[in-house]
């Protein structure tokens, strides 16, 4: 193995630095999703400064699934190609510059433009960092090292939870994300400097773009259900990152800083969920998922029904906190171990494609459910019919689940052993 100016390196050197890997991966997510929730964090302010309706709150947050949709599977074909390092770094200057941009925007449709464009930088991170993990870490131990990783999405929802309520109470919403792109620019440097491509990739030879793969695999059965479990999954992600805290403030009269407080308690326990039901799937299942993705499924149902319920029967709002963890751990935790099996559905050299394609299906999700869910709340004049709505995204994805067919082996895609 050789290190990055062609020094050998041990076996046991990389296994020590593949966790700076998942250190740098976990900060490009913390910078991203905090950009995410943003939105849905300071939709009360964008949606009185720009004078939105809800369901233009959901375009919005949908334009942002318009172009990852678009780039995720070319993207991971070009990051199986190319490598990790250079596509993720210039996926990080795009999401500040394009975040920038939008601190900037002076009506609906030109930030549904911008936004567009950023989530074709967006569609980057998720194929390249799934096959970082993929690449550096061996079968027992992978889940893990992607739950680890993907808690930096939870991280980014918990800094914007706690820091946007309190920084817009002193600044504009406008001035607050443009410093937030600024610093996510700037911060594009050390995640460079941090990154390496795997002693896998550095002794693989480099792969054509053989366009044709993203459709062969595409249309793949299993892929097909894993793609229609991840749209039901990023379905109810979104709706709840970006109506939670207009439903709090609105429906349940609590103040945007008792509301920010809220959310990032869920994302808190979405980050505690990630690493512990990957430790369960890697340590206590002998690296099975489908178990492990099923019981987080169940656990969404129940929790998506208990806010139908509060929403149409507020004397039950005391029990409000212990839904929103337990939905943090289900509709926010899940997303480890669908990475996980993603990247082990197919073969190495097409990790970050795989990747690419189940996201790309996943990110529909995103983009049809959250306009719906607040044409719902418009039409409706409450919370409760949309709540339901993930009700029937959960019982979806429970039943989707029992037609797929598990990998028995992902003995050929061990990584760096210490």
């Amino acid at each position: 193995m050789v290190g990055p100016e062609g020094a050998p390196e041990s076996a046991a050197q990389s296994s020590r630095y593949a966790w700076v890997i998942v250190g740098s991966l976990w900060l490009v997510h913390v910078l991203n999703f905090m950009n995410f929730s943003s939105l849905g964090i300071l939709a009360p302010l964008i949606k009185q400064d720009l004078q939105l309706s809800s369901l233009q709150i959901g375009f919005l947050i949908s334009a942002l699934s318009v172009g990852s949709v678009v780039f995720q599977m070319p993207a991971g074909l070009v990051v199986d190609s190319v490598g990790v390092r250079r596509m993720l770094t210039l996926a990080v200057v795009g999401i500040g510059f394009f975040l920038v941009l939008f601190s900037l925007t002076p009506s609906f449709a030109i930030g549904l433009a911008i936004l567009i464009l950023y989530g074709g930088a967006n569609g980057v991170i998720g194929p390249a960092a799934a096959k970082c993990v993929v690449d550096w870490f061996p079968s027992v131990g992978r889940a893990t090292a992607m739950g680890v990783k993907q808690t930096g999405v939870n991280f980014g929802g918990i800094f914007a939870g706690i820091l946007l309520p309190v920084i817009v109470i002193f600044f504009t919403w406008r001035q607050g994300l443009l410093v937030i792109g600024l610093v996510e620019i700037a911060a594009a440097i050390p995640i460079y400097m941090l990154l390496r491509e795997s002693p896998v990739r550095a002794k693989a030879r480099r792969t054509s773009l053989a366009w044709g793969k993203i459709a062969r695999l595409a249309i793949q059965r299993d892929m097909l259900i894993l793609g229609g479990i991840g749209f039901c999954f990023m379905a109810g992600q979104f709706c709840f990152s970006t109506y939670l805290i207009l439903f709090l403030n609105q429906e349940m009269d609590h103040s945007l800083v008792r509301a920010g407080q809220y959310y990032a308690v869920s994302f808190l326990a979405g980050a505690a969920a990630r690493v512990l039901w990957s430790m369960a799937s890697d340590y206590l299942l002998s690296g099975r998922r489908k178990a492990v993705l099923f019981l987080i499924a169940l656990i969404l149902f129940f929790s998506s029904l208990a806010l139908v319920v509060i929403s149409f029967f507020p004397v039950f709002s005391p029990f409000l906190i212990a839904v929103i963890l337990a939905f943090g751990v289900s509709g926010i935790g899940w997303n480890a171990i669908y990475l996980t099996i993603l990247g082990e559905s197919a073969d190495r050299d097409s990790t970050a494609l795989a990747t690419g394609v189940g996201y790309g299906y996943s990110f529909l999700g995103s983009l049809a459910a959250p306009p719906l869910f607040g044409l719902i709340a418009d039409r409706t004049g409450t919370y409760g019919w949309s709540w339901l709505f993930l009700v029937l995204c959960a019982g979806t994805i429970m039943l989707l689940m029992i037609f797929y067919r598990e990998n028995p082996s992902t003995d050929g895609k061990t990584g760096p052993r210490p």
